[in-house]
């Protein structure tokens, strides 16, 4: 899930969503596979928040007397404690996994399974969800060294690796609808593509970038010595090879 995903399930919990945006958040919901189970928990959270500490009957001021004193110092602890625990289920929901997106980028650092596609012109002999891998050998010095196959949050991914004096780059193609970009990123279009990019600097400085190829999201992740190299990469079609 997304942050944006995150904050749609919030709003849609607490019922502070309606018409259009209520409909749209439901829609996007619903291609996430664990969803409905998702807001079912959201909400629960929700009507925690709202009801508050429940006092149990065997703590009634009729049934357990107490000092003025002692009452007074056990309302603030009831309430800190349920308090606590309720953010604690909150704050464990919202973080989850790792987006998908992060997974993707994240197998930069991974290592191939098997050998590099072979060449075909400006394109490889490599095609994933209806998106050819280029060929960059010829043209930029990038030249492909190994691939790998993954399966991120219900997503097939295919990735093949790319070096070039002495820098690694990983380009993921992810099969299913695509995904939104952090909003955080910074983005630029380039011939026609619009490109987000964004250095992650949690996973050793790695430079993202993030864009569509036939209407799958695709990531290029890797240390390069300047961000403009993806975007050269990414937006390169070798002449109408690579599909668009």
């Amino acid at each position: 899930m997304t942050n944006r995903d995150r904050t749609l399930l919030v709003q849609l919990a607490d019922g502070t969503l309606s018409g259009r945006r209520r409909e749209q958040a439901e829609k996007r919901l619903a291609r996430i596979p664990d969803g409905a189970e998702r807001l079912e928990r959201q909400r629960r959270v929700a009507q925690a928040l709202r009801s508050g500490p429940a006092t149990p009957p065997t703590l009634t001021a009729a049934s357990v007397p107490a000092p003025r004193r002692s009452r007074f110092r056990a309302v603030p602890l009831a309430v800190a404690a349920t308090v606590a625990a309720v953010v604690a289920v909150f704050v464990a929901q919202l973080a989850g996994e790792p987006s998908t997106l992060t997974q993707a980028a994240d197998l930069a650092k991974r290592d191939a399974e098997r050998p590099a596609p072979a060449t075909a012109g400006p394109a490889l002999r490599e095609e994933f969800a209806g998106v050819t891998f280029p060929e960059w050998d010829a043209e930029f010095g990038w030249r492909a060294t190994g691939a790998r196959s993954d399966r991120l949050d219900g997503r097939s991914s295919r990735t093949v690796y790319y070096e070039h004096t002495g820098h690694r780059i990983a380009y993921t193609v992810l099969s299913g609808p695509p995904l939104e970009v952090p909003d955080h990123a910074r983005r630029i279009r380039r011939d026609g593509l619009e490109i987000a990019l964004y250095r992650d600097s949690d996973h050793g400085g790695h430079d993202v970038a993030i864009f569509e190829r036939n209407g799958r999201t695709c990531v290029l992740a890797g240390h390069v010595m300047r961000t403009s190299t993806l975007v050269k990469l990414a937006a390169w079609t070798g002449d109408g090879t690579v599909r668009s």
